[in-house]
């Protein structure tokens, strides 16, 4: 009977609604500072859900004798002073100047460097626009110079996506093709239709600026003509850097997913002066004619050389799972059912804002302070049962989700209780803002009985339920899915608030929050309480249309987010995949793909990309310490 009447038995609505918004209001406050990882703010919610989950009456001696998994992620870089670089002619050697001439990329290797010289053009390989500036070009150990963007950018008919950038144009595609290629170094340089472009911007600005201070001059505004020439004079300091710029060390990306190999910015007039010394065209000429004709226009640079040194700090931060117990009782007390919602955030913004350059405080409630509010206040409801389960039940806080699912693929990595014996994850996940009564419930058909549960108890709810079937998305449950476990998300919506610093608690449905709360109790306590076990069921993914829109041979490989080093990793295979049948498994890492090196997830999606359904490619997996050669026959898109 418990199982069906309101789950708030020692607390009334008003009560419950004050916990859940005390929660929430605290988590997305300032003082938190948008809990980004490495920061005091972080630090502070995993002691305020620690200390909650202990006043609750929950077991926190979860790992070694505290709530707390401990373990190290890289969260960024810093340039250091070391780095040097220069460019060796056998007739001529150019110094370049850190700052002035060159940058190190953060999501670039560090270390010492010295690579014979090759120009690749755009660095790109687009066999659907018939494009290759690899093409019988051999880059193996050498360093390439490759122009940003791609060919025909002012060209509207362009097989590049027009005047839009396509899938070939940003930083981190040329660097996986430069590296699947076998380079050892890669040396960026600013196209001219960029350069023409920017200048054009400033020189606009300038003139507009310039009648102002006629204007201003005319009317005896000697106040706001002061103003006007310290602005024009900086605006002619502008001109002057995009004439010929070098990129900021964190253009690409802050560097915590760094790789082995150097990356670098020059000035395009540094590589006009290396080709001269070489009695190649000017980068002008060799683009106009790439645009003329779409034909590579590719070559090595005999006797030519990189020498240098890349000095990179990268900042390695301690982050916490917080986690705690509800025993179970009984012959199936060893069994677990997962309760989590991650409590990071993007702290002051960055990688993964929607609001780019900004440093506002990103507080996050939706995201997701309104999941570690509804996970406390389930625990509360669970707790207050006056007989146990039979299973017990574990409330996780994950951090690291935004980065990548980092904390749940640690749990998994290393679970305090096995996950042979996990029955189910509850992930909750951006609760907090219910409108016109929805809620949105992912992977209903991953449990062989969830769909009948969640359709009897929300007769009791009332909610508008949207059902999603599959299992993987872009949030903690994904991990536990890829390991056969059933698992369900619930989530309330997206908003234009999401990833911004409008997130903020004032936005809360907190009534919503409580009523979402009383439901996902209660379907635990189903899962928790019934003698049935679920069933895992593997439910396949949806194909992309006619799979033009998704090019990528089906391979079957579940990522591993949490693993930094080079290669890329999995936590498994799908069932029946391509991967699956050749025999990968939980564990290995993916150093090559057929011809192609793998240093990370996207070197190997633009590997994949190359491959057809029906291919059957060789891999070669570092499984432990031995490297192990296994062939996929790839399956169609999904």
């Amino acid at each position: 009977a418990w199982l069906l009447v309101g789950t708030h038995l020692a607390a009334d609505t008003a009560t419950v609604e004050r916990r859940l918004s005390q929660a929430a209001r605290f988590l997305s406050s300032d003082e938190l500072g948008g809990r980004g990882l490495g920061t005091p703010g972080i630090d502070q919610a995993a002691e305020y859900v620690a200390q909650q989950f202990a006043e609750i009456g929950l077991e926190t001696d979860v790992f070694a004798g505290e709530p707390f998994q401990r373990f190290h992620v890289t969260i960024g870089a810093e340039m250091g002073t070391a780095s040097s670089c220069r460019l060796v002619h056998p007739q001529r050697t150019i110094d370049l100047r850190l700052g002035e001439d060159f940058n190190p990329f953060a999501i670039g290797g560090d270390g010492p460097f010295d690579v014979p010289l090759t120009f690749v053009g755009y660095g790109i390989t687009a066999p659907e626009a018939d494009y290759d500036d690899y093409a019988g070009t051999d880059v193996t150990g050498r360093g390439v110079i490759v122009l940003r963007h791609e060919p025909q950018q002012n060209n509207p008919h362009s097989a590049f996506n027009g005047t839009d950038h396509s899938e070939h144009a940003p930083f981190r595609r040329k660097i996986s093709n430069a590296f699947q290629h076998g380079a050892a170094a890669i040396i960026f340089c600013t196209g001219q239709i960029e350069i023409g472009r920017h200048v054009a911007e400033w020189e606009t600005s300038i003139a507009a600026a310039e009648k102002e201070l006629a204007t201003a001059t005319a009317q005896g505004d000697g106040e706001r003509a002061a103003q006007l020439q310290k602005k024009l004079s900086r605006y002619a300091e502008y001109l002057a850097a995009a004439r010929d710029p070098v990129l900021d060390f964190t253009t690409g990306g802050a560097g915590s997913d760094a790789r082995e190999i150097p990356v670098l910015h020059c000035r395009r007039g540094v590589i006009d002066e290396l080709l001269a010394e070489c009695g190649q065209p000017s980068l002008a000429t060799i683009e106009d004619t790439i645009d003329d004709t779409l034909n590579p226009q590719s070559f090595s640079l005999p006797g030519c050389r990189a020498v240098g040194n890349v000095d990179i700090d990268r900042t390695v931060v301690e982050v916490r799972n917080v986690a705690a117990v509800l025993p179970g009782s009984g012959p199936l007390a060893h069994e677990t059912v997962v309760v989590g919602a991650h409590y990071d955030h993007l702290g002051r913004g960055g990688e993964g804002s929607a609001e780019p350059g900004s440093k506002e405080i990103h507080n996050g409630a939706d995201d997701n302070a309104s999941g570690v509010a509804a996970l406390l206040e389930i625990g509360r409801i669970l707790k207050s049962r006056p007989v146990p389960f039979g299973r017990r039940v574990v409330f996780v806080a994950f951090t690291g989700e935004e980065r990548g699912l980092l904390g749940s693929a640690q749990y998994a990595r290393d679970p305090p209780f096995p996950l042979e014996d996990t029955v189910a994850m509850i992930n909750l996940d951006i609760v907090g803002r219910l409108k016109n009564n929805q809620l949105i419930v992912h992977g209903t058909e991953t449990g062989d009985r969830l769909n009948p549960w969640i359709d009897r108890l929300n007769e009791r709810h009332g909610f508008e339920i949207s059902k999603s079937g599959g299992g993987f998305g872009p949030s903690d449950h994904s991990t536990f899915y890829a390991k056969q476990i059933p698992v369900l998300h619930f989530f309330t919506g997206s908003h234009t608030d999401y990833h911004r610093p409008s997130d903020d608690f004032h936005l809360l449905n907190v009534t919503g929050m409580r009523r979402v709360s009383d439901f996902v109790a209660q379907l635990i306590a189903q899962i928790a309480g019934t003698d049935h076990r679920l069933a895992y069921v593997e439910v396949a993914q949806q194909p992309m249309g006619d799979g033009r829109n998704n090019p990528r041979p089906y391979f079957g490989s579940i990522p591993d987010f949490a693993n930094s080093g080079a290669g890329y990793a999995i936590t498994g295979t799908g069932p029946g995949s391509p991967a699956d049948e050749a025999g990968l498994k939980a564990g290995d890492v993916i150093i090559k793909l057929g011809d192609f090196q793998i240093g990370n997830l996207e070197d190997f999606d633009g590997a994949l990309r190359k491959y057809a359904a029906g291919d059957k490619v060789p891999v070669i997996v570092r499984r432990g310490n031995d490297q192990v050669e296994l062939h996929v026959t790839l399956a169609p898109p999904r």
